[in-house]
């Protein structure tokens, strides 16, 4: 069967990364011999719906694939809605996150939709095609929820996986990974990988509907393969591992250090890392290895907050994984959240303060949004009863920074909501004033020298420039240079 896989705009911003999840299915889809493109409109935050859907139907496609995120379900109901109307002989089917949540409600709110996956995917959308080609019932697919005889049925759930072997390689020919602008901090070319899914951890805000607290990683000859794969095609040599937690599993990741070296592949590397789970001398490991960047999901500088969220750290613990990193000459980012149960006007910027006194190359502030599938969703979703999810998640914030903050969907703390999105949105300039990297630049050269190598340090246009021309070769390098003085 033709098979078109699609991942709707973001809207408001560009996308880089490439949609994983869309090649892991291609993968799984076209080792059964079916016919499969991938369109990202990631890539295209402007593109217009009847344009998608021109696109989409062009190439005559028997099944188009939708991915669905909360904060973009409207949109990709908009896209189902405008291609049933052109074309009913097309089966559409929709997964992801907010349908492995809301599978019979999705059906419920909109006729275009034929089936919603909801779990793991990969193994669910192939029987799915064996069913529509009358090899197999739709009873038999586990993880499906569809229409029969008027009534919306919900198959049983699909059981996790035991392990990962059996997973293709996401299919990046289709994804055409060249085209996405991801770069790394020096500029160089990036791609992403994942080899583990879920997490052990619980922390009340963070979105558990595809594989609980369960924890599955891939082996590290597989990972190895897989790397070998992406330098031998596409010339990358730069991964983004963004698996939930890429360290949970020490003895992995050791043993994946060992084998880098020794098979001498000399990439460069990032992961996200939870602030506890590490030694010292990890970092140095890791750093020798080519770690160059770690992201860490830090949240609040409250350590009553933390028990709140079920965080399971303290602001003394994110402190030492800072600085262990920092000190083995990786590159850091934190993670922060505006706006959780419990926050006030004195506890957001106490977290903004701490974020600016730790080592931190790079934050991030979000505000909290309590997302379908987190525990933060369970304590709010009666007082949502009766609103329509098309409507009601156009208000969810994923992502996208703190420039775009215009009204929260609920506002968990104690904090009067005019007053929130405003720390929201002037949470990143009263970091910049006071981070640790800007107070050491001045330290060094002067506050307007120092300031403005600062900033010409967070510039992502100096940042992506190639190195072709020598003197803007040199210039990378000599602030680069500059930067690693000051740490």
């Amino acid at each position: 069967m033709k098979v078109t896989l699609v991942a709707p705009p973001w809207e408001v911003m560009v996308n880089s990364y490439p949609p994983l999840g869309l090649g892991y299915l291609a993968g799984a889809l076209r080792r059964e011999g079916h016919q499969v493109k991938i369109y990202d409109y990631g890539l295209e935050p402007k593109a217009k719906v009847p344009q998608i859907v021109k696109q989409v139907l062009a190439d005559n496609p028997d099944v188009i694939g939708i991915t669905t995120w909360t904060h973009l379900y409207h949109v990709c109901l908009d896209i189902a809605d405008q291609i049933k109307q052109q074309r009913k002989d097309i089966v559409i089917v929709l997964g992801g996150p907010h349908t492995t949540i809301f599978p019979v409600e999705t059906l419920q709110e909109d006729e275009a939709v034929d089936y919603c996956v909801y779990g793991e995917g990969e193994m669910t959308i192939v029987e799915l095609m064996r069913a529509l080609e009358g090899k197999i019932s739709l009873s038999a697919v586990d993880g499906l929820a569809y229409r029969e005889g008027g009534r919306i049925l919900k198959n049983k759930a699909r059981e996790m996986e035991k392990n990962l072997e059996w997973l293709p390689f996401p299919d990046r020919k289709l994804m055409n990974i060249l085209k996405y602008p991801l770069r790394a901090w020096n500029g160089e070319r990036m791609t992403t990988m994942m080899t583990s899914r879920g997490c052990p951890f619980a922390c009340s805000y963070c979105y558990k509907g595809l594989w609980g607290r369960k924890y599955l990683v891939s082996p590290n000859d597989g990972v190895l393969e897989e790397i070998k794969e992406v330098i031998r095609e596409y010339g990358i040599t730069h991964f983004y591992f963004v698996d939930d937690l890429f360290v949970v599993n020490v003895k992995r990741l050791l043993d994946f250090i060992e084998r880098l070296k020794a098979e001498k592949l000399n990439i460069r590397w990032q992961c996200l890392a939870r602030v506890d789970c590490l030694k010292e001398e990890h970092y140095y490991a890791m750093a020798e290895a080519g770690c160059g960047k770690i992201h860490f999901g830090i949240e609040t500088a409250d350590p009553e907050i933390m028990k709140v969220i079920d965080k399971e750290t303290t602001p003394d613990r994110v402190r030492l994984a800072v600085n262990w990193a920092h000190e083995a000459g990786i590159r850091t980012k934190g993670y922060f959240m505006i706006g959780l149960p419990g926050d006030t006007e004195e506890t957001i910027q106490k977290t903004i303060d701490f974020a600016a006194e730790l080592p931190l190359d790079e934050v991030m502030f979000s505000l909290t949004t309590p997302f379908p599938g987190t525990r933060l969703w369970e304590l709010v979703k009666d007082r949502f009863t009766g609103i329509p999810q098309r409507e009601l998640f156009q208000r969810a914030s994923y992502y996208y920074g703190t420039q775009t903050v215009n009204e929260p969907m609920f506002n968990l703390s104690d904090v009067p909501t005019p007053k929130l999105i405003e720390y929201t949105n002037k949470a990143d300039k009263m970091f910049s004033k006071k981070s640790y990297r800007r107070r050491k630049m001045e330290q060094k050269f002067g506050k307007v020298v120092g300031s403005t190598l600062w900033r010409l340090s967070k510039s992502t246009t100096l940042k992506n420039l190639p190195p072709l021309k020598p003197l803007t070769h040199l210039g990378k390098k000599w602030l680069d240079s500059q930067l690693a003085s000051v740490r």
